[in-house]
């Protein structure tokens, strides 16, 4: 196996983004935009644009340059993604949901004692969620946090053809236990360059975020012994 360098897949992914930021930048804003419309909105933007977004730069780390066209031009295997991101968060979201069940049906007591005796009467979130000690609501995050660091190869794995939804779990699995150190530096790396990007009200983010979806694959593609687009 080469040696991975987590700065020098920073770097390629650094210019492979210069390369391709209207395709990237382009699929992450869009992505924000639908998601805030009610219904529909969220549906299209979880089932296409993410697995789209992802889908690019997967194409981009692997051959350098990629277009929208090529980015939504599998179906199948977006719905693929898509399903793989349903299963992966699936267990934590349920956990997360049960633990604010009790902050909604607060709020909306609330807003009832407050329409009849005309101030405020709810509960509030916090004291909603003090009934388990918000232990549902950690253990939700701490999941998401773990299945992500260890599923996160799974995508690429669909993408490349190397296994199916279910079969990219187990292989996303042991690329991440085999190479656990790499795997857990490249993820505080990214974590690091996004509290980083937040920090100038949040516009850093529009290129960590797109930039990170082309260091994701390229990680991906150097731990399996791939080669992936390099510097020109």
């Amino acid at each position: 196996m080469r040696a991975v360098n987590i700065s020098q897949l920073w770097s390629r992914a650094w210019y492979l983004f210069k390369v391709n930021w209207l395709l990237l930048l382009g699929l992450l804003v869009l992505y924000v935009i639908v998601i805030f419309i009610p219904f529909i909105g969220g549906l299209i933007a979880w089932l296409l644009l993410w697995p789209a977004l992802v889908r690019a730069g997967y194409l981009v780390a692997r051959k350098g340059q990629s277009s929208f066209g090529e980015a939504f031009g599998d179906i199948i295997l977006l719905l693929k993604v898509f399903v793989y991101y349903l299963i992966l968060e699936l267990i934590p979201g349920i956990l997360i949901g049960f633990e604010y069940i009790p902050v909604l049906g607060s709020a909306i007591a609330g807003l009832s004692e407050a329409s009849m005796e005309g101030g405020y009467g709810g509960v509030s979130g916090s004291m909603a969620l003090s009934g388990t000690g918000g232990i549902l609501l950690w253990l939700g995050y701490i999941l998401i946090f773990i299945l992500n660091l260890f599923g996160w190869a799974g995508p690429y794995a669909i993408l490349s053809g190397r296994a199916g939804i279910f079969g990219a779990i187990g292989q996303s699995f042991s690329l991440t236990a085999q190479n656990f150190g790499k795997v857990f530096v490249a993820f505080l790396s990214y974590i690091g360059l996004g509290i980083l990007g937040a920090i100038p009200c949040g516009l850093g983010l529009l290129v960590v975020l797109p930039m990170g979806e082309v260091f994701l694959p390229l990680l991906y593609l150097a731990l399996t012994d791939e080669q992936g687009a390099s510097h020109a």
